[in-house]
Parts: structure tokens; sequence; C-alpha cells
């Protein structure tokens, strides 16, 4: 099996997980990830396709990156997923440890089995409210029902640990937090509050994570735990008396720049270092197209790692929003 150095960025910071988009489509179309006006959607041509993604996956596992998510997009929009989940997880076969996906769980009743199948590990749910009409709002579609019996789904199918990514917005799901804990209680799920980050312009006003915990000890006592597998910079309470575990990403409020291990890959084969502008973004399609080299991609990689910045520049008070779209980018 071919092994090659780590990768380390300029701050010495080893990058070992990275956040692969397949797609810039959803079949939802939520507030925050989601522009108005019409999306310029990539034509299919500009995609990687299943191969180059599959060697992509492969030269990063020999690099030592043993942790892939999976995003979009909706991911499972990706005509053929089945198959493009298989050419990844062959990179288990050179040190992939954990391909996961995170999914808005639409589908995820019906396909659930065959992704488990197919070499998925874990799935994390974005799901930003339990009300019909909020959820209609946010996502413009009525579609809550679904979403709701993809997790029991993936619960019945013993498929743990599972998440549930809520972006917490003032004024349109904050009130809701309490409600998340007492609809869950008696399954085996972590609830991961994600403090909302701007792009282009803001919408919503940022609720740092100190103030939902302080709304959860109104009426839970929370003990700290370990957080799960994937946890990332997440940190984690057991909520006594259920089955539910809480977690924070407090990415402005408690910035956790300093022990980044991830860059993105966009759609189009973009290596983003941040979620941050990056106007020097590195194709790694183009060189997969230009060349059959595992080497040359290899050194594509550890180039546009080196623009690896510190830290991103967004604010507490909103401003700074990182330009484009979460669609575009890739979660």
């Amino acid at each position: 099996m071919t092994q090659r150095a780590p990768i380390i960025d300029p701050f010495g910071r080893r990058i070992h997980y990275v956040r692969l988009s397949v797609t810039d489509r959803c079949n939802f179309r939520c507030l925050y990830c989601m522009p108005d006006e019409e999306v310029d959607f990539l034509d299919r041509s500009t995609l990687l396709s299943f191969e180059e993604t599959g060697r992509l996956a492969r030269v990063l596992a020999q690099m030592g990156v043993d942790r892939i998510r999976l995003t979009g997009g909706e991911p499972t929009v990706r005509r053929g997923f089945l198959d493009l989940v298989r050419q990844i997880a062959a990179a288990k076969e050179h040190g992939l440890r954990d391909l996961s996906m995170t999914t808005n769980g639409w589908n995820l009743a019906e396909l659930g089995p065959a992704l488990r199948e197919a070499g998925l590990d874990r799935v994390n749910i974005s799901l930003d409210t339990l009300d019909r009409d909020t959820f209609t709002r946010i996502t413009q579609r009525d579609r809550l029902a679904e979403v709701l019996a993809g997790i029991d789904a993936v619960v019945a199918m013993g498929w743990l640990p599972l998440k549930i990514n809520v972006v917490v917005c003032k004024g349109l799901n904050d009130g809701e937090v309490l409600s998340f804990v007492e609809h869950f209680a008696h399954l085996p799920v972590t609830i991961r509050f994600i403090e909302y980050m701007a792009f282009g312009e803001s919408r919503f006003p940022l609720v740092p994570w100190s103030i939902t915990k302080a709304r959860l000890e109104e009426r839970f006592t929370l003990e700290p735990v370990d957080g799960p597998q994937g946890s990332g910079p997440a940190s984690y309470w057991r909520v006594v008396g259920t089955q539910v575990e809480v977690g924070t990403i407090g990415a402005l409020s408690s910035q956790f720049c300093a022990a980044c291990n991830r860059v993105r890959v966009t759609a189009d084969g973009q290596l983003r270092n941040c979620l941050a502008y990056e106007p020097n973004a590195v194709s790694l399609r183009d060189v997969m197209r230009e060349t059959s080299s595992d080497d040359d991609l290899e050194w594509a990689i550890r180039g546009a790692i080196l623009r690896k910045p510190l830290s991103h520049i967004q604010l507490e008070d909103g401003s700074n929003s990182f330009e484009g779209t979460m669609v575009q980018i890739g979660g």
C-alpha cells in the first residue's frame, strides 16, 4: 500500500479531515444556505467525475486523511450517488477510517440501508426546526415528516452515532432549543446547536452558545462528556434523564481555528482551506485532467494547503461575512 507523508499546514496543524462536496444542488432552499435569486448551478461536465473523486479520496488517504465527510448541496441528489459512495469507500484500503455524510434527511428512510451497505459509516442530519410551518419557511419545502421518518429509520437500523445539526437563528428557531431535547429525549442521538455564520448579506443575528446553553439549563442538568466519533471542534454534554447528548459548535463565540484539521473540496474540485473567501483556490480537477500522475496530484494538494490561513475573520456581530453561498462552498 502506497504511503505518503502527512499533510502539515504552515502553522503546524496536521490536516486529516476533508469535507468533500459532491454537488451544489439541493432539494431544499434553506434561507441561510441558498440565495433568493436564481442560482447558477455547475454544469455536470465541471463536476469531479466518480473516477476523479475516487482517485482524489485514495491519494488523500495515502497522505494521512482518515476522515472524509460528503456534503453538498444535498449529496443524495447526485445521480448514481450509491456508486459514488462505493468509489470513495474504496479509499479505506489506503487508510481512510471514517466516511460520513451530512444530509437533509429527506430520502434517508428509503436510502439508508443501501448507503450503509455501500460503505457509508455515519450520517449527520440537518434539521433546524420541529414546527411544520417554520420548516416550510426555512426550507421552502413541506417535508418535515419525511426528515423525521429518516431519523427514525437511522435509529431503527442501529446506525449510530447519529448527530442532528441545528443552526440556531435569532427570531427564527432560537425558541425551540428545549423542544429539540424534549422531542428526542427517548432516542440515543446527539443534537448539535451550531452558531449561524453569515454568508453574503447576513439575515440573522448570532445566538452565542452561552445563551443556548443557559436556556437548556433552565430545565435540564448537563454533564460534560467526551464527544462521539467524529466530534471535531464541538463540545458535548449529556442531558441527565434522557438518552440525548447536546453539543455546540461555537465557530464565532469560541473560535476553534487554532486546532483546525480540515479542508474542503468543492463539487468542481476546488480545494478551499477555510469557509472564508479564498481568491486563489487550487483546482484539483484541472490537475487530474492534465496528468495521470498521483505524485503531481499530491504536490498540488500540498501547495494549496500551504495557503491555509491561521483563522477566519468573521466576527460575532456578523461583520466580515463570508463570500459566496454555503451551497456552493459545500458546508
